[in-house]
């Protein structure tokens, strides 16, 4: 799949599908193929379109702090770089929700609609502390120590206990990892100053926001705010699930994402 130079950075990405471009952006420890189940079935009506922020994944990491501002920015960029005029469906799983209300708010003509996922406008003390302590792991013990943390946070208890094989799968996939530590850290610098609250008014697209019940990083609370602050927006918890709620509801969040796209 094939990489392309906006600004300092070297963007990879990948294009599934035709039709309406849906833009797919994942979360601070992962990368573009967080997204592969929802893309099987996306690319069957849309053109998908789905990136590796700067820092992460095939992507160049400059080393310096970055903003979600800043993440907006190079995703625009892509899109002007791959000809997309008409506005995109823009899709945002945690980092990626806060980089998507940047999109919406700045480049207000480029959205078609904002769906977005266990994400914040900005953290709660708590969720802060917890991402600021594993980058605190990160750089001291590395990202595999990193990742017995995140699989606690990730996941509610009983799901953690139930799905042993699966927890082990995730834990390897976010610990073994070619990631520049200072890709890391510079990402969560971008979460830890996100805060949109006092300008989500602006969003003029229509919104969906998806959270889960037992998210403790990106909690209820984080994402009523969005819902309360976004004119149109729809709220949709789901009860029991975490912070990877696409995940343990898969099939019912597939098609609330479906349905949303089509309506829009």
């Amino acid at each position: 799949m094939p990489k392309t130079q906006i600004g300092d950075v070297e963007l990879y990405y990948e294009e599934h599908g035709d039709g309406t471009p849906v833009i797919l952006l994942h979360g601070l420890a992962g990368d573009c193929s967080a997204w592969n189940p929802q893309i099987k079935v996306l690319k069957k009506d849309y053109r998908v379109i789905p990136l590796d922020n700067r820092g992460a994944g095939r992507s160049s990491a400059p080393d310096y702090p970055y903003t979600t501002r800043l993440f907006a920015d190079d995703t625009i960029g892509l899109m002007d770089a791959l000809g997309i005029t008409e506005p995109a469906h823009v899709i945002g799983r945690s980092m990626g929700g806060a980089i998507a209300q940047e999109m919406a708010i700045n480049y207000p003509n480029r959205i078609r609609s904002m769906l977005i996922t266990a994400s914040f406008g900005k953290l709660d003390r708590y969720g802060h502390r917890i991402l600021h302590n594993i980058n605190e792991v990160v750089k001291e013990q590395g990202y595999m120590a990193a990742a017995k943390w995140q699989a606690l946070f990730f996941y509610p208890p009983l799901y953690f206990n139930e799905h042993e094989e699966q927890m082990d799968k995730f834990e390897e996939s976010v610990g073994i990892t070619d990631r520049p530590v200072h890709g890391y850290t510079n990402s969560t610098n971008a979460c830890l100053t996100h805060d949109s609250l006092d300008r989500l008014n602006q969003v003029a697209c229509p919104t969906l926001v998806l959270t889960g019940g037992e998210d403790v990083l990106c909690a209820v609370g984080p994402a009523k705010q969005i819902a309360e602050r976004v004119p149109g927006c729809k709220l949709k918890i789901y009860a029991g699930a975490s912070h990877f709620f696409m995940t343990q509801c898969y099939e019912e969040s597939m098609i609330d994402i479906k349905n949303f796209l089509d309506s829009n």
